[in-house]
């Protein structure tokens, strides 16, 4: 009887514990693969963290989209197995940024987009 109840309860534990980190059945409410969203919901965090605390005027705005959904769908075509993925991901991720910083004018939001992309590849390796 109190290995019953000792099993039970491990169970419930598990059970318990597979729920509170997303497992089991379709709850991810519209998320992708790996729980990061969908491919646009992934550049809009691209763009929110890059781009916090500068404002860009909307011709910005559809330039840096455009150039992070390029550099997105770059990275989805690459081999994630190949020995090099990493120094390829980097370099994407190096260009983008430089592509990104170049829509910029004033200093003071370009010194903010370097500090906003150093806090991205301190979180990751790579900002991506």
């Amino acid at each position: 009887m109190r290995k019953l109840v000792a099993v039970a309860g491990l169970l419930a534990v598990m059970a318990g514990s597979a729920a509170a980190q997303g497992g089991g059945g379709g709850g991810g409410m519209g998320m992708g693969r790996g729980g990061r969203g969908t491919p646009e919901q992934q550049d809009s965090t691209q763009m929110a963290r890059l781009f916090n605390g500068i404002t860009l005027s909307a011709d910005q705005m559809a330039k840096a989209k455009t150039i992070i959904t390029a550099a997105r769908e770059a990275m989805m075509n690459s081999d994630r197995q190949a020995p090099d993925f990493m120094a390829k991901m980097q370099e994407a991720n190096a260009k983008r940024n430089a592509d990104l910083k170049a829509l910029l004018t004033s200093d003071a939001d370009k010194a903010k987009f370097d500090e906003n992309s150093a806090m991205g590849r301190g979180r990751r390796g790579g900002g991506f």
